[in-house]
């Protein structure tokens, strides 16, 4: 009998951990990968929001697709290590891993406090950067058991890492950071046979966009090419691309989502 060929876009029994996985663009990236098979891990500060989001999302998971939250700051240090204890004992092996805790502001350069350049610049840069280091270890522990396996890093950018909007200085820095340590990493990690990508998602209605900017929708309509403002499963569709095996060849990358508002 000849074996039934795997499909490089289905995500079955992959273990993939997100990082504020517990709502916006991270829960949605969640979902996707549930519904294409794989099992999901997210990690957020909030325990609150983090249990919320782990009933939600056992609820949605298809049969033989599993569940695991973890509560961290991912800027921290010693979050940091207790997580790498607790995931080691909960996933076998990791195989996708999802950099997207972040946070921003709207405040003019002029105003723009110190405290507030620090703490966007700890979660977006330090965070991201303890975060991806801890899921690259764990990827490379876990080639023993399954040497083979595809691994994929993802790294949430943000068209506003070229794209400058007025208010928004600290984010927009450390998206372009991360636009740089996306390559950087790509590069170290490729001999590991670790993929690392970004995605770039441009204006999308999440939560804390929605708090922000209300009237979303409308300004979207008069930015956006295609006249209206992205939505998390925009972003997690082609997430999922890049967590998949058809991208298996595809490493260094940063693929927009945002309906061609950097093409402006």
């Amino acid at each position: 009998m000849h074996e039934t060929a795997r499909d490089p876009w289905r995500l079955d029994g992959r273990w993939i951990v997100i990082t504020g996985g517990s709502k916006g663009i991270g829960l949605g990236v969640a979902h996707e990968l549930l519904r294409r098979g794989a099992h999901v891990g997210i990690i957020a500060r909030d325990p609150e929001a983090l249990e919320t989001a782990h009933r939600e999302l056992e609820s949605a998971a298809p049969a033989g697709a599993e569940v695991a939250s973890f509560r961290a700051d991912t800027a921290d240090e010693h979050d940091i290590a207790r997580l790498d204890g607790e995931l080691a004992g909960r996933i076998p092996v990791l195989h996708g891993f999802v950099a997207n805790a972040g946070t921003g502001g709207l405040t003019s350069f002029l105003d723009l406090e110190v405290a507030e350049w620090d703490r966007i610049m700890r979660v977006n840069l330090r965070g991201t950067f303890l975060a991806t280091q801890l899921a690259a270890r764990r990827m490379i522990a876990g080639r023993e058991a399954d040497p083979d396996g595809d691994r994929s890093i993802l790294v949430m950018s943000s068209v506003r890492a070229a794209q400058f909007r007025p208010g928004t200085l600290p984010y927009s820095c450390t998206k372009a950071a991360l636009n740089q340590f996306v390559r950087a990493v790509a590069i170290e990690l490729a001999p590991h046979r670790i993929r690392v990508n970004a995605v770039a998602p441009g204006m999308t209605v999440t939560p804390l966009m929605l708090e922000r900017t209300p009237d979303v929708e409308e300004i979207a309509a008069r930015r956006i090419p295609f006249g209206r403002a992205g939505q998390p499963a925009d972003v997690a569709q082609a997430s999922a691309y890049l967590l998949s095996e058809a991208a298996a060849f595809v490493t260094g990358a940063n693929l927009a989502v945002d309906g061609g508002e950097a093409l402006l």
